[in-house]
């Protein structure tokens, strides 16, 4: 990190800034000094506070993508000649609407512009970025040749010459020094947007997609400067090169500091989640180069669904992720190259709508990434796509130039996973087929080579019989569970969507799973109705991979059950589960899963009891928004109804309960919240396979804030939401954890809570 800047005093030549922003205030802080003109900037702070993260020289002012930025009143003698500069680090290129190309509406890097007056630097979702400056009346524009670069501190700078009769972009970077230009006629004068806003981070004009600005800049920001003359390109380019010596890094300017979310009681700190803002499935999940890699659907630019990325985490353990750059992210097709887009010649299944979910598979040192892409018409809309990287920390990718293969002998898909079986490689991919949901299969000799589609369906049993009334399946799953009586037993995941699977009413959105025989080509299952993944819903699509002694284990989504007027407030959507460890269990058709032990690594200081006999409620000493409870009982002295519960307040007007109920497993969380816009308050109840968990002897209970992972018996599993509001100041009130037992008494042998560390960085 630079050390604050000086600030030169005395008087203000032609070669000195009419405005000077050095972002060099406290973090936090909603005001900025316009050193030049002594003015006072103010930052728009509606949801996230106004960060200040280490600049290039001193600080600089980070923007969340949907709710900061800068604004201020800005007026100069300007004539003929402008230089409009600023450093920038981009995470993201701004969101939209999803919209057609010739459709795009844009954000704006720095702008003062009515719709005949003024200047703007803009940039739109993918990349792309111009000068746009009114010129005697007359709106001229000048296009970038090149896409603006993301994650790395570059100088910028916009220049108005009438004198010498033109206009010049120009940017400074590890690339070198560029420069655009464009003629306008000599002795122009500009036009300034005197009385208007100067504007930093945010369009001219909003894009809106219900409640969400989806349009701003995700990015940090430094020395923002105008002036009344036309800089020449070498004096600019030097100014780059003193700077950028012993700068401190973009990583480092785009940070989400610890006053973002320093208030919020309900973000989940030992579960994977990227930064900020949307986030969804998690997907392929691979062991390379000595780490775990979990890719996940993101929106870098707030808390909504738009222009899909491919977000990146990576561990040693599974358990405690550092967040990386984004791997995928969407790009121009040939079709917008022919619309005067900023793109190369070939491409096709490049993902301009979006780089949906999909599967990675390390092979030889190599990386195969395959995706579902989705584009504005044309083809592989949707289709699958490949991408590649023998980069060890998978930070680097190349895409192929055109896609693999679209939709057809299906009326939809998405979501592919690979396996190989000797020779041969396999991918399966969710589909609508005539039925409902399905799958399509291909095959191919080798990852990187030519795929083929199977003649025959990769189920021997018809996917109607096997389907719950959905319209199509996502994020298959297929693997070797274990082994049963000397035959191995297959198991075959899916995430059933559409149609008569709803959300909050039955048949829920959730992962189903059915376990079989594979003949090399075709799956047997042993039933044709699927097994839920999770005993109560609220958890689904998980992303597999083996760990270092060769078990399987899933990582999964457990979406939201709030508003989007709630995740607007909070600035984030989405959390994933806890690792779970998959087992074949002793019936050799059901799977049995657990928490991966090596969680272990996260725990505090353990608080024991012993040999509870509970009537009713019973409250623990220890407590905790942030814990892992193990509570085991005595199966042959329990009451009718027996568990724990968690998030309670010291009055119980908040509480989440979790029992098991003659057969049921039930979560009742009528009461989880009183202060949350909370869409599923409800109790849940679900048959519990008694025969194949066995009749519960041990509650494993994850709980981080605002997400519960239960455990029972390392066997049954299910994730839910639940949102405890009450604080008194700023520190939550409930984190209480009760015992329960009705119908009799029931004896918990012991009870441990372990206060769990963070696992992201």
């Amino acid at each position: 990190m630079g050390v604050p800047r000086p600030i030169a005093a005395g008087a203000v030549s032609a070669a000195d800034p009419v405005l000077h922003l050095t972002y060099d205030e406290a973090n936090g802080a909603t005001e900025f000094l316009d050193a030049a003109g002594q003015r006072t900037f103010s930052a728009h702070v509606a949801k996230n506070p106004a960060e200040r993260v280490p600049g290039v020289q001193g600080n600089a002012f980070r923007t969340d993508g949907f709710s900061t930025w800068v604004t201020g009143e800005f007026a100069a003698p300007i004539t003929s000649q402008l230089t409009v500069q600023t450093w920038i680090a981009l995470e993201s290129y701004p969101s939209g609407t999803e919209k057609p190309y010739e459709e795009l509406s844009s954000s704006s890097i720095i702008h003062q512009k009515t719709d005949s007056a003024g200047f703007d630097i803009g940039i739109n979702t993918y990349g792309e970025w111009w000068f746009t400056a009114t010129i005697d009346g007359q709106a001229r524009t000048l296009k970038a040749p090149w896409l603006f670069p993301l994650y790395e501190w570059v100088h910028v700078a916009a220049v108005v010459d009438g004198e010498a009769g033109e206009l010049r972009l120009q940017m400074d970077s590890s690339a070198g020094t560029r420069e655009a230009r464009l003629e306008i006629p000599v002795g122009s004068t500009f036009d300034q947007a005197t009385g208007t806003p100067l504007v930093i981070g945010k369009a001219a004009k909003d894009e809106m997609m219900d409640i969400f600005l989806v349009n701003a800049l995700d990015a940090a920001y430094d020395d923002t400067k105008i002036y009344t003359v036309a800089r020449d390109k070498a004096t600019i380019a030097a100014e780059y090169a003193t700077a950028i010596e012993g700068a401190g890094t973009a990583d480092e300017a785009l940070q989400v500091t610890a006053l973002r979310f320093a208030d919020d009681i309900l973000r989940p700190r030992f579960h994977g989640m990227p930064p900020a803002n949307w986030t969804n499935e998690p997907h392929g999940l691979v062991e390379h180069g000595g780490k775990y890699h979990l890719f996940y659907q993101r929106t870098p630019n707030g808390p909504f669904k738009s222009q899909m990325h491919w977000g990146h985490m990576s561990s040693a353990d599974l358990v405690t992720w550092k967040n990386q750059h984004d791997a995928l992210l969407p790009e121009l097709n040939d079709r917008e190259a022919q619309l005067g887009a900023v793109a190369g010649a070939g491409l096709t299944g490049q993902g301009s709508k979006g780089i949906w979910s999909g599967d990675v598979v390390s092979v030889d040192g190599t990386a195969y990434a395959f995706f579902t892409t989705v584009n504005y018409g044309g083809p592989f809309d949707p289709g699958v796509t490949r991408a590649t990287s023998s980069d060890p920390d998978l930070a680097t990718w190349k895409k192929d130039s055109a896609g693999l293969f679209d939709r057809t002998g299906v009326n939809d898909m998405r979501d592919p996973y690979l396996f190989q079986d000797g020779d041969t490689w396999h991918m399966i991919i969710g589909a609508a087929v005539d039925t409902g949901g399905g799958l399509a299969h291909y095959t191919a000799s080798s990852v990187g080579g030519q795929w083929t589609r199977s003649q025959t369906s990769f189920s021997t049993v018809g996917f109607g019989s096997m389907d719950i009334g959905s319209v199509i399946w996502e994020m298959p799953v297929f693997e070797k569970l274990g082994t049963h009586d000397g035959s191995d037993v297959y198991i075959l995941l899916a995430n059933p969507i559409g149609g008569s699977v709803s959300k909050l009413t039955e048949p829920y959105t959730r992962g189903v799973y059915w376990t079989g025989t594979w003949d090399g080509m075709q799956f047997t299952p042993f039933e044709a109705k699927p097994k839920p993944l999770d005993v109560i819903h609220g958890h689904l699509s998980p992303a597999v991979a083996r760990d270092a002694d060769g078990n399987l284990v899933g990582i999964g989504i457990v979406d939201e059950r709030s508003s989007s007027r709630m995740q607007l407030d909070l600035g984030w959507a989405h959390t994933y589960s806890l690792p779970r460890e998959w087992r074949l269990l002793a019936d050799g058709k059901t799977l049995g899963q657990r928490a991966l032990p090596d969680l272990q690594s996260l725990r505090g200081t353990v608080t024991t009891d012993n040999d509870i006999v509970v009537s009713g409620d019973h409250r623990l000493a220890a407590k905790g928004n942030q814990v892992e409870i193990l509570a085991q009982v005595d199966p042959a002295s329990t009451g009718t109804t027996y568990g724990i519960g968690v998030g309670a307040s010291p009055d119980n007007q908040e509480i989440t309960r979790i029992y098991y109920d003659d057969g049921d497993l039930v979560i009742d969380k009528t009461s989880s919240s009183t202060g949350f816009d909370n869409e599923e308050a409800v109790l849940l109840r679900a048959p519990y396979d008694e025969a194949a968990f066995g009749k519960p002897s041990t509650f494993h209970v994850f709980v981080d804030h605002s997400v519960i992972d239960v455990f029972i018996n390392d066997a049954a599993a299910f994730s839910n939401r639940i949102y405890p509001t009450r604080k008194d100041g700023e520190t939550a009130l409930s984190t209480g954890i009760l015992l329960h037992s009705g119908g009799g008494e029931t004896t918990f042998s012991q009870v441990d809570v372990w206060p769990l560390k963070n696992s992201v960085s």
